[in-house]
């Protein structure tokens, strides 16, 4: 497996190189001191580590070259700053450390990186379920497969990885059996932290392509939302 580690710290690029080293024996590394030396670089690598706050061409723009010159690497961001995680969605960034990194922390990440590039995606084996009745037919879904939902003149609908299923109901009571990966955007929407795939100030997009509304006054709270729902991922 090979690893690039893109720093101008000298010290954490070494610690970096250090850490995957005796996590991994027998992996390739590489080091860069900046984004335009990872840019250079023709290696095809399968895990990045990779600075947001670098002078120059910082973390954020490196990462969007990358993905533009066909870069399917798993990113992960080192920053100090937390709200600059909140950037990654439009990179596909696997996962984020925040300065000081402990030697813990790194391991849990690696391993979690490294285990998504290795082995198939985990099939779901515990799941919340809620059920739903809609034209005299029950229906058992998984909160999991549920991208987000709406409601549309007392009709709630919720959009899932197999299509929509609609039924007369409200979405405050819809909220209640969801789970903390669940986050109201607006009064007619709550969506699925799952499938979200960016946003700005007043919408946010899934990963379907759906558009959905974002209340200004949520925005900082979906911010803080969508840093523990990934925090707790990773």
């Amino acid at each position: 497996m090979r690893f690039a580690v893109c720093d101008d710290e000298a010290e954490l690029r070494r610690d970096i190189s250090d850490w995957i080293a005796a996590l991994c024996p027998g992996a390739s590394v590489t080091e860069f001191s900046s984004g335009g030396e990872l840019l250079a670089s023709a290696d095809g690598f399968d895990i990045i580590f990779l600075d947001i706050g670098m002078d120059g061409l910082d973390g954020m723009q490196t990462a969007r070259e990358l993905r533009r010159n066909g870069c399917r690497a798993a990113i992960i961001f080192v920053t100090a700053f937390e709200d600059r995680v909140f950037d990654a969605f439009d990179v596909g960034a696997f996962n984020f450390l925040v300065k000081p990194v402990s030697a813990k922390k790194f391991a849990e990440v690696l391993k979690k990186a490294i285990d998504s590039r290795t082995e198939p995606a985990a099939t779901v084996t515990s799941d919340r379920f809620i059920a739903v009745k809609s034209g005299g037919v029950s229906t058992k879904l998984a909160l999991s497969e549920i991208m987000y939902a709406e409601v549309f003149d007392r009709i709630l609908i919720l959009h899932t990885v197999s299509g929509k299923v609609e039924y007369r109901g409200r979405l405050n009571e819809f909220e209640k059996c969801t789970d903390e990966t669940f986050f109201r955007t607006h009064r007619s929407y709550l969506i699925n932290l799952r499938y979200l795939e960016k946003y700005t100030s007043s919408e946010v997009t899934m990963e379907n392509g759906d558009r959905v509304l974002l209340a200004k006054q949520r925005y900082s709270e979906l911010v803080r939302a969508y840093l523990r729902y990934i925090k707790s991922e990773g």
